[in-house]
């Protein structure tokens, strides 16, 4: 499982701490702003009306028909 947390005056506060038992090893690994998803996230921006936007995703879709044997 997965902790997350800060670094504050050169010490890491780990959310959720009180779930690691005294003496728990663990590995840190930093995660830049880029890095998270949150960053990317957001309204999508187009002056295209729902319906031609849709309808582009849509359109640009493509399925090769061949046969496969496993």
């Amino acid at each position: 499982m997965p902790y997350r947390g800060v670094v504050k005056g050169n010490v890491i506060i780990i959310n959720n701490a009180d779930q690691l038992k005294d003496g728990t090893e663990v590995e840190i690994f930093p995660v830049s702003s880029s890095d998270k998803v949150d960053t990317i996230c957001g309204t999508w921006e187009d002056e295209r009306s729902a319906e031609d936007i849709i309808e582009d995703i849509r359109s640009s879709r493509y399925s090769r028909k061949r046969n496969v044997t496993l």
